[in-house]
């Protein structure tokens, strides 16, 4: 979920105001991608780069037409030039070069995921309520999936980081598309629905999914795609999902709006009005999709992560969220940005995602057994 959905919560204080903020929330604005970055050096295992967000910490993709790189979190600055460790991934930037950093920290190409994660990703397509909806396909032996859903203005390849980890489990993987994505049909006016409508997409892929043989699923939402996955479980219900990995979620919709009112000033009844405006609008009921609210229901064990630096998805949501549900959630607590929390830690990252997924029983063993990671 990008800085743009929240820039005029001030507004939301009055009805035109809350009408003109949900047109922030809700509609879908893609926008071109821009290398601000110059390469100025490459020498060795280094690169010299000069521009904004070279200084992205953690470890990051540089992305450029044609070509994915990845840099180390060791960072050394001088004057305007920053200096960093680099591999091809799988390849380099020439001298010159404009490129941008990519917190994904792996290629989109599909061809280029599959060179550096060992695997054989490629693209299937599903139908769904709207038509045909492209996803990424890693395939393993065995019938328990693990479905990525990113998030709100993020790809399929939000999740291309956790692939080499996932994949050594021996899991299949499917990273879907939903409504407004491109490649995958519009949504009524362009808008998202904040996972209220995207839920059904989620369901059309595992229906796919089960035709290919998927018996159990791993659902995993990052940022708005912790939305769709959560609606999904109210809507549909857990009877072959066996486990839920949360990054950055959105478990409220309420307690970001106000949050980011709080953050400009405005009083937190702004947040109710833009939520009855969205909902007068759109039939959208953020009320029953809180997670946080409706914390007695879930019933399925669930990986929390979640970063204390986040400054678009309050951490005290999920905060709130593993207090209410000690019994089933394990909670991941770092000082990452919004949905950097591998980035600063891949190692640890990968390890808490490992250690959770290995302890899922299969369905119908020890239901609601607390997981420890």
């Amino acid at each position: 979920m990008g800085s743009a959905a929240v820039a005029v919560a001030g507004l939301a204080t009055t009805g035109a105001g809350g009408w003109y903020y949900a047109d922030e929330l809700l509609q879908v604005r893609p926008e071109p991608p821009d290398y601000p970055i110059e390469v100025v050096a490459v020498v060795g295992s280094t690169v010299t780069l000069s521009g904004p967000g070279a200084q992205e910490p953690g470890v990051v993709g540089l992305e450029w037409p044609g070509g994915f790189a990845r840099v180390g979190p060791d960072i050394d600055v001088a004057g305007e030039y920053v200096l960093r460790s680099i591999e091809p991934y799988p390849q380099l930037p020439a001298v010159g070069t404009q490129v941008r950093v990519a917190y994904y920290a792996a290629p989109n190409a599909l061809r280029d995921l599959s060179r550096v994660a060992g695997v054989a990703a490629r693209r299937v397509d599903f139908d769904g309520p709207l038509g045909r909806y492209p996803a990424t396909y890693v395939p393993a032996d065995g019938d328990r999936w693990l479905v990525h859903v990113h998030g709100r203005g993020a790809t399929r390849g939000q999740a291309y980081r956790l692939v080499p980890t996932v994949h050594r489990l021996g899991l299949p993987q499917l990273s879907i598309a939903y409504r407004n994505d491109d490649g995958a049909p519009e949504g009524p006016h362009r808008e998202y629905g904040l996972g209220w409508t995207e839920s059904e997409d989620l369901a059309a892929a595992l229906d796919w999914a089960r035709e290919q043989g998927a018996r159990e699923f791993v659902l995993t939402g990052y940022s708005m795609g912790g939305a769709i996955v959560g609606n999904h479980l109210r809507v549909a219900g857990s009877d072959d999902v066996v486990g839920v990995v949360y990054d950055s979620p959105v478990l409220s919709w309420l307690d970001i709006l106000a949050y980011q009112a709080r953050l400009r000033g405005v009083p937190a009844f702004g947040a109710t009005v833009a939520a009855s405006v969205v909902r007068a609008r759109t039939g959208i009921n953020v009320w029953a999709m809180d997670q946080v609210a409706h914390a007695d229901r879930l019933d399925v064990p669930v990986l929390l992560i979640h970063g204390s630096g986040d400054t678009t998805v309050p951490v005290t949501s999920s905060d709130r969220f593993a207090a209410a549900r000690p019994d089933l959630v394990t909670y991941l607590r770092t000082q990452a940005e919004h949905v950097r929390n591998w980035n600063l830690d891949p190692a640890g990252y990968e390890a808490a995602v490992a250690a959770f997924l290995t302890s899922l029983p299969a369905l119908g063993a020890d239901d609601g057994a607390a997981v420890q990671v």
